[in-house]
């Protein structure tokens, strides 16, 4: 991919620096560069921060790409990783941090190396939070029109909040 002048800019460039992804995607690599933030979205995130980003119900529309490899090498390293969405999908119709990921929902970032979560709503920290502090956290994040069925659900599943 790419046009004609970026090839001649890029051919023998010494500044350029080609790999396979097999290498730039390894979280040990990742790890090493310092300072390092990944910044990721998804499609939905669960109160306890299992992050979906590849599908929408039973249907795929995206791999897992580099978010895990990057957001585990972040965690490696010492480094940032932040997931950023907005907080509903379909017009507001739907609220995209739900109580549970449905099942056989993909998590392509499980929940212990979600670190920071972004909506228009705000931000939460969950690195070292129990659940409880988790499910806090993201309905805060939720649109309001959806806190208290999150709220209610987390309950229902006999947790406290």
């Amino acid at each position: 991919m790419g046009t004609e002048p970026l090839f001649r800019w890029a051919h023998e460039n010494p500044r350029v620096w080609m790999e396979s992804s097999t290498t730039i995607h390894d979280p040990r690599a990742v790890a090493s560069i310092e300072r390092f933030v990944s910044i990721n979205s998804a499609i939905e995130i669960d109160l306890t921060g299992q992050v979906n980003a590849e599908a929408f119900g039973e249907r795929q529309v995206a791999g897992i790409g580099g978010q895990f490899d990057f957001v585990a090498g972040a965690a490696l390293g010492g480094g940032r990783s932040v997931i950023a969405l907005p907080s509903t999908g379909r017009g507001g119709k739907v609220s995209r941090i739900v109580a549970r990921l449905a099942p056989g929902t993909p998590v392509t970032t499980p929940r212990h190396l979600v670190d920071c979560v972004v909506t228009e709503h705000g931000r939460a920290e969950l690195r070292g939070l129990s659940d409880e502090q988790r499910a806090r956290e993201l309905t805060r994040l939720a649109d309001p029109r959806y806190r208290e069925g999150l709220e209610r659900d987390w309950r229902a599943r006999g947790q406290a909040f």
